[in-house]
């Protein structure tokens, strides 16, 4: 169906037809309030498409704040490691909040596009 479709390839979803207590659909999407930087997403599909291999990804994310407690040192974070080892470290708060997004990943790193996406 993914590849008919040109779509990505999520068989996570197919958990929301059987999720017990304490399982979840949802990823994590880091957004920075302030416009510091683009947000940074948990995990993506992996080559984007009818193909993905990574089996954790999924277009549900649940949105978590970003606030940076001293913005003389805001810089660029790429990845939730480097989220989380700043948040160890005192450098930034994280707010979850109750946003579920639907937000498909459509391109990837290099600028591929999925069939139809402008």
């Amino acid at each position: 169906m993914a590849q008919m479709m040109g779509a990505n390839y999520v068989p996570r979803l197919a958990d929301t037809l059987r999720a017990g207590p304490g399982m979840s659909v949802l990823e994590r999407v880091y957004k920075f309030p302030g416009n510091e930087q683009i947000s940074v997403f948990q995990s993506g599909p992996a080559p984007v498409g009818a193909g993905n291999k990574d089996r954790d990804y999924s277009p549900l994310w649940r949105v978590v704040m970003v606030h940076w407690r001293d913005p003389a040192r805001v810089r660029e974070l790429k990845s939730e490691e480097a989220l989380l080892s700043a948040q160890e470290k005192g450098e930034l708060a994280l707010e979850v909040t109750g946003i579920v997004v639907n937000c498909p990943i459509t391109r990837a790193g290099a600028g591929q596009a999925l069939t139809g996406v402008r």
